[in-house]
């Protein structure tokens, strides 16, 4: 009998065990994130971009580090003031989910595919847009190696004032009466 309870005993410590060691991964993610933020805030973009993996993945598609770094870049020539506000952040193991506001002036012509590419080439506003973004991290060996972001850039470009609030109402044409 004292056999049987101390092998459940052992049993039920391994999800502990391997709960803690998860979270002290979850724990290391989330500080390399803050880290991440970090770097942006002091406009060392190269640093930014050396924290991601050589075969990561971002939005979707596989991206070099000069990619990333020519995209932080871009980010903040567009929006020199630049704002994200941390809400809440979560993780479980390697991956890691961040709410943030989002803010910035509308200062520079983006030259890259920040934004899914919708503000290239477009003509600064200087006008002011706040969004919430969530952003989707997963982290190998101390690296981004993926990560994704979920935003409603539809609202940030009305703010932006790159289209418009409301579209004109369509004419309905009614038929001709015989």
């Amino acid at each position: 009998m004292r056999m049987i309870a101390t092998a459940l005993l052992c049993l039920a410590a391994i999800p502990c065990f391997g709960q803690s060691a998860g979270s002290d991964e979850a724990t290391r993610n989330l500080e390399l994130l803050k880290r991440y933020g970090e770097l942006g805030r002091q406009g060392d973009y190269a640093q930014q971009a050396a924290m991601w993996a050589p075969d990561a993945h971002n939005n979707g598609r596989a991206v070099t580090i000069d990619e990333i770094r020519a995209q932080l870049e871009d980010l903040h020539r567009t929006f020199p003031d630049l704002r994200f506000e941390t809400l809440e952040s979560t993780a479980s193991g390697d991956l890691v989910i961040v709410l943030q506001r989002t803010s910035g002036t509308h200062q520079g012509i983006a030259q890259t595919e920040i934004y899914g590419g919708m503000l290239r080439g477009a003509r600064p506003t200087g006008k002011h847009f706040e969004i919430l973004r969530t952003h989707w991290w997963r982290l190998k060996d101390g690296k981004i190696v993926w990560h994704q972001v979920v935003a409603d850039d539809l609202l940030m470009m009305r703010q932006l004032g790159l289209i418009p609030d409301t579209l004109p109402a369509r004419k309905l044409v009614t038929p001709a009466k015989e």
